[in-house]
């Protein structure tokens, strides 16, 4: 059931992401982010802690990511910290890929699920991301070789969760892929790029 609920977080959490996408419109800039990014900067910044980002756009295998979004809803980490969403169109729909900064509570509450995730053929490797060594693990489900990629980054105050996901189509007919599921190599590349906000 956990893992169910789990499942269901992140779906939602995507939907209300890929809805922010008619908000944030493809002329976003640093002068005019996200409004609820911002609010979970504010709160998380509150905390004394710092948030990481990938800037507003960058763009991976011809795709351009967008974002950062957080949701509308609420997308505060249980313990501290915050989930947002970059989205690269492709026809049909998004796809999404997440950055979450935890604060070291809100990591002690997840990282049993996200380091032993319970399932049959899950690999991990060390990967160096910006001189610091980093976990990636890749999780199979169902006939997917690779259905979820974390990449995991201690960065002392607070760990850097990043999540690439096949997962299948927010709804009928969307986009079924993600390039850093075809190439991981992609997704350490990206987070090369990981810094505090709003440098």
């Amino acid at each position: 059931m956990p893992k169910a609920v789990v499942s269901l977080c992140a779906l939602i959490a995507i939907v209300a992401a890929v809805a922010c996408i008619g908000r944030g419109g493809d002329d976003q800039s640093e002068g005019d982010l996200d409004e609820y990014f911002l609010r979970d900067v504010a709160t998380v910044e509150a905390m004394g802690l710092p948030v990481y980002w990938l800037g507003t756009e960058f763009t991976v295998d011809g795709l351009v990511f967008r974002g950062p979004y957080g949701a509308e809803f609420g997308a505060e980490v249980e313990g501290g910290g915050i989930r947002a969403a970059y989205l690269a169109p492709l026809d049909g729909g998004n796809v999404a890929f997440r950055v979450t900064t935890y604060t070291r509570d809100a990591w002690e509450l997840t990282k049993e699920r996200v380091l032993n995730p319970g399932l049959p053929g899950v690999t991990r490797e060390t990967v160096t991301v910006a001189g610091r060594e980093a976990q990636l693990i890749s999780v199979p489900l169902g006939t997917r070789p690779v259905n979820t990629l974390w990449l995991v980054l201690d960065l002392g105050d607070v760990v850097v969760l990043a999540t690439a996901g096949a997962g299948g189509a927010v709804y009928p007919g969307g986009p079924d892929y993600n390039p850093f599921i075809n190439n991981p190599d992609l997704l350490i590349q990206v987070m090369e790029d990981l810094r505090p906000y709003p440098e």
